[in-house]
């Protein structure tokens, strides 16, 4: 049986992955498997002082999958974009990371609520030797978006993660072929390479407005608008986010 870890830093289609995955015979394929309960991991995972711990959460999660009854065993989830790629090859899985330009990121990402005062996410704070570690009080939500973006695909390209677009995975059915092939599936039973729509925008607004309610208050979150940015966030967004951009193959 092959293990495969799907990842990314969120907004790339995952959930429309998993479901075109689970789909192919042979394969059953998992999106956000244990739900919230990954998210002490995804906190965890950033820390070189909680490696033993985050060791043996993945120890514990390959023994779940040792037991499934299948050829390919797939957990495509977000959460574990920090999980080791050392640790995961010595289990035997293979780790896949699904990366987004930043400016389409930024425009989705900017819809949700991280990093506002409902973001109860806590798993992206800059380390003391990081600049922005200074002055996080006092940057803007969307620098904070930028900084993160730098730090999630800097860690991946340090790493040598395999990638693929999300523009490509969901435009052109030899992307995903070629993903499907790289996990090791046969592609020659597949009659079809394009990724169904699962748009989760309306269902997370509709529980973003439960959840406010129940709060008696609401985060208001407006679309981003780049025409509004300062020249300080342009300035940040043009450092860290584009250098990446072109790092990872799109055309800037």
């Amino acid at each position: 049986m092959k293990k495969i870890l799907i990842t990314s830093i969120g907004r790339t289609g995952t959930k429309s992955l998993a479901y075109f995955l689970d789909d192919i015979s042979g394969v059953q394929c998992f999106h956000h498997k244990e739900g919230n309960k990954d998210l002490p991991f995804l906190f965890l995972s950033q820390l070189k002082d909680y490696s033993n711990i985050t060791t043996d959460y993945l120890k514990k999660r390959n023994k779940v999958a040792e037991k499934a009854k299948t050829n390919f065993y797939i957990e495509v989830n977000p959460y574990f974009r920090f999980a080791n790629t050392e640790i995961l090859q010595k289990l035997g899985w293979k780790k896949i990371f699904i990366v987004r330009h930043p400016k389409s990121y930024l425009e989705s990402v900017y819809k949700r609520t991280l990093f506002t005062d409902e973001d109860y996410i806590i798993n992206q704070y800059p380390n003391d030797d990081d600049p922005f570690s200074e002055k996080w009080n006092t940057i803007t939500r969307f620098e904070k978006l930028c900084w993160y973006y730098k730090k999630v695909h800097e860690y991946i390209l340090d790493t040598e993660t395999p990638f693929y677009r999300f523009e490509d995975l969901v435009k052109k059915p030899d992307t995903l072929k070629s993903l499907v092939e790289t996990i090791g599936i046969d592609t020659s039973k597949i009659n079809s390479f394009k990724l169904p729509k699962r748009n989760t925008s309306k269902q997370n607004k509709f529980r973003h407005v439960i959840k406010a309610g129940l709060r008696g208050k609401a985060t208001k979150v407006s679309p981003l608008i780049w025409s509004s940015l300062t020249a300080k966030e342009k300035e940040t967004y043009e450092t860290h986010c584009l250098p990446l951009a072109k790092r990872l193959g799109y055309v800037l």
